[in-house]
Formats: C-alpha cells, sequence, structure tokens
C-alpha cells in the first residue's frame, strides 16, 4: 500500500482531449516526484561507499591537482564515520593512496590525500578499475556504492584504451553494484568518454573549465548522494494496441512486452525526475471518450534497500471535435519541457557542424533557435552562452559545452513545483536542481566554503 513517504505519478498531456476522429501524435509528460523530506523523521542509513579516482598525470600538475585534492576532500570531510571511502590516483600507474574501509577520524583519508603528486601519461581504465573494484566485495551493503572520476585528459595508457569498451564496463559493474560518475577538466579530455562512462555506469556526468571550475559540480554530487530517496527507478509503460509509445530524452531502454522500460535517474527527497513521451494515436481510437492511453507503473528502492510502493498512474482523454481542440491551452510546463529537449538536439547537431569547423551554420542555428525558444529563460541563457563561444570558434570550449548542456537538459533533475519564468542565474533551489546557463563554469560556488 502506498503511503505519503513513497513516490507519486504525474501523467500531463500537452492539451487535455483528443482531436475527435483524427490519427495524432500526442506529447505527455511523465513525472515521478519523490516526497518532500519530514523534519522530524529520524532514520538510520546504509552507509556510502566511495571511491575517490584522481588523475595526476603531467598535465594536472599545479592548480589542477590542488583544486582536485580540494574537492575530494570537501567529499571526506562530508561523510559518516561510518562510510567507506578509498583514494585511488593514477598517471601511466595505478597507485592505492588509501584501501576502501570505514572513514573513521579522516586521519588516514587526509594524510593519503596529502600525498598526491603529479606524474606521467593516463591510463584512465587502470584508474577506474581499480576504485571500482575496491568497491565490489561490499557494494551489497551500502545504501550507494560509487566511484567518482576525475581526468583532465585521454585514455592512453594502460590494459585498455578504448572508449566503447571503458563505457562498456562501467555499465557492468553498476550491474554489480557500483556505479560510475566522471567530471573532466579542461579543454582537453575526451567528453565522450567521460559522459558515456557516467551514462553506461548510472551515475552522473560534469566538466569545469578550469580547475576553480571543480567545487561547485563536486558539491553537487555530494549533496545529491546525501539526499537520495529513491535509487535504480525504472519507469514502466504500456498503451493499448494500435498505440505506440516514443521516448523523447535519452534514457537508457528496454523492451518488456513491447513496450519501454526505461531508466530513470534516482531521486532525491522533494525532487522529480520526469520523462517526455509521444504517442502515436489512430484515428479509431479517437472516436471514443475516455478511452485509456497510458498507464504508468514504476519500481525502485529506497536507499536502505526497502522496495517502493508506488501506484499506478493512468491517461484517459475526452474527444473534442477539431476547432474546440485548437481553443485548449497547451500545458505550460509540457511546453517548457519540450524546448528543453529540442534545444538539446540543437546542440547536438551544432556540435557535429563544430567538428567540420562550419561556424556560419552554427551561428544561423542559434540565431534561429533563439526566435524559436523566446518564452523559455533557461535556454535563451544556454543559447547565449553558446553564441558567445561560436562567436570566437573554439571548438573544444564549443563541443564540451554543447555536450554537457545537452545532456543536463533531457536527464536533468527538477524541483516539483518548479517555477518556470526562473532564470538560471537563481540560487535559491537545491544544488542538484539548479538550472546553470554553463555547465562548464562555477555560477553559485560560494568561493568562502571549502579551505583555498
Amino acid at each position: 500500500m502506498p503511503t505519503n513517504t513513497d513516490p507519486l505519478i504525474l501523467i500531463t498531456p500537452l492539451k487535455p482531449a483528443l482531436i475527435r476522429g483524427m490519427a495524432q501524435t500526442l506529447p505527455v509528460l511523465v513525472r515521478i516526484q519523490a516526497p518532500d523530506p519530514d523534519p522530524g523523521r529520524q532514520t538510520e542509513r546504509k552507509p556510502y561507499h566511495l571511491s575517490l579516482v584522481i588523475d595526476r598525470s603531467g598535465s594536472m600538475s599545479g592548480e589542477p591537482l590542488v583544486e582536485a585534492v580540494r574537492c575530494a576532500r570537501y567529499i571526506v570531510d562530508r561523510l559518516a564515520a561510518t562510510d567507506r571511502a578509498s583514494i585511488v590516483v593514477f598517471d601511466d600507474k595505478v597507485n592505492i593512496l588509501a584501501e576502501a574501509a570505514p572513514v573513521g577520524d579522516r586521519k588516514r583519508l587526509h594524510t593519503a590525500l596529502a600525498q598526491v603528486r603529479s606524474g606521467g601519461t593516463t591510463n584512465l581504465h587502470g584508474g577506474w578499475k581499480a576504485g571500482m573494484e575496491s568497491l565490489l566485495p561490499s557494494a551489497h551493503e551500502a545504501a550507494l556504492a560509487r566511484v567518482i572520476l576525475l581526468s583532465d585528459g585521454n585514455a592512453n595508457a594502460g590494459e585498455t584504451t578504448a572508449p566503447d569498451v571503458i563505457a562498456g564496463l562501467c555499465g557492468e559493474a553498476a550491474a554489480r553494484g557500483v556505479t560510475t560518475s566522471t567530471y573532466g577538466l579542461g579543454h582537453h579530455f575526451n567528453e565522450d568518454l567521460m559522459v558515456d562512462m557516467g551514462k553506461h555506469g548510472a551515475g552522473n556526468q560534469y566538466y569545469g573549465e578550469t580547475a576553480a571550475d571543480l567545487f561547485e559540480p563536486f558539491g553537487q554530487e555530494f549533496d545529491l548522494i546525501a539526499n537520495l530517496h529513491a535509487r535504480h527507478v525504472r519507469l514502466s509503460l504500456a498503451a493499448p494496441q494500435g498505440v505506440a509509445i516514443r521516448l523523447l530524452n535519452d534514457y537508457p531502454t528496454e523492451e518488456r512486452d513491447g513496450f519501454p522500460l526505461i531508466r530513470l535517474p534516482d531521486i532525491p527527497w522533494g525532487a522529480e525526475a520526469w520523462a517526455l513521451i509521444e504517442l502515436e494515436i489512430p484515428a479509431d481510437l479517437a472516436m471514443e471518450a475516455g478511452v485509456q492511453l497510458l498507464q504508468a507503473a514504476v519500481s525502485g528502492a529506497t536507499v536502505d534497500g526497502t522496495p517502493i510502493a508506488c501506484q499506478d498512474a493512468a491517461l484517459a482523454l475526452e474527444v473534442v471535435p477539431p476547432q474546440a481542440w485548437e481553443a485548449l491551452l497547451a500545458d505550460a510546463l509540457v511546453l517548457a519541457r519540450q524546448a528543453e529537449l529540442e534545444a538539446g538536439k540543437l546542440l547536438g547537431q551544432a556540435r557535429a557542424a563544430a567538428e567540420h569547423g562550419d561556424w556560419a551554420t552554427i551561428q544561423r542555428m542559434i540565431a534561429a533557435a533563439q526566435q524559436r525558444f523566446a518564452d523559455h529563460p533557461w535556454v535563451q541563457e544556454i543559447l547565449a552562452e553558446m553564441a558567445a563561444l561560436a562567436a570566437v570558434r573554439d571548438s573544444a570550449r564549443f563541443r564540451k559545452e554543447a555536450l554537457y548542456s545537452s545532456r543536463n537538459m533531457g536527464r536533468r533533475l527538477a524541483a516539483k513545483a518548479e517555477r518556470l519564468a526562473e532564470l538560471a542565474s537563481d540560487d535559491s533551489e537545491a544544488s542538484y536542481l539548479r538550472r546553470k546557463r554553463a555547465q562548464g563554469r562555477a555560477q553559485f560556488t560560494d568561493r568562502s566554503d571549502g579551505d583555498r
């Protein structure tokens, strides 16, 4: 029996009716909302198991490595004594500076971080593998077992350097209980590899243009981990015979009984994950009012491993003549999420053009998009940032920002009562719910936080 501590499924169509007697495509927003936290509810959680894997190759020497260590120390200082942590560094060789063990008084971990020095080339796979293997034996005991990988380069040494192989191994590790989040630094790391590692590894992916930009996403990652409510979230969708379901987000999916089973992000307290789909509805189903068009179910577990009990939701609509349908207002939230996904797709196309140096095409695409999405403040902010990068024709920066912004728009968590007119500059939300205008630059971090 669902309770007020279980997630809620909300289904919202673009318009609250179908056009009578016509084949049509209906955009539908499906949201899975976690309950708000109860300040008076005190429960013990299972420990977090984290492995901090730091690239110490020669290109990381100086400020980048100093900032990476500072970020790692930030996470260490916020773990509970009963959490487990390991610290791994890598260049062409891999060194485990601190084996996976309870955090305790943190002296062991602080001592390990003080030993980090820069070195040679980049055995990225070896570093990740050592971190993953340090967590694997006890992953089943953890609320969350995660490798947090930071690198400024490409995988150019070690057992394998093939990006698709490394990303595939992250997927295998996630299936065994160890997820992966990645942090790219600078302009020269392989963003496709780092994003794919996070995607297949069921974690997150961030980047910073400079070392100083890293602190914000590290804080965001830990805030998210510390506030998780539901994990291993799967959204199951079903429709009547003849109705096709098309997912517009870039979520991993598998087919089950001919319908998609969608892997959604882990959801923190007080937030929502969402999926935008399109229903292809044949004309004969748009003749009778009240026909059930969609059924949604969700499975998952709390961080303590308790299965969530989420009540299924369904969508059934009236049918109206075309003129009456035209007079209906479109839902503002569905329009906003549509705009984000469309803008993200455009950024992917612009990124492909940047690889060929076709800046004239990119500028035309951005100008057209600025008109197309004039009513969407956050999308406008992102487009302005992309236009500035296109103006200086910096291909490496443009490609990274386009990829990370596009991915963020299609997979981000949202506040349950998101203010659509709110600009990205607003910092009132939890860090993992903020809408940044540039993914690679710090925007909200209080620079007095932590040690400098």
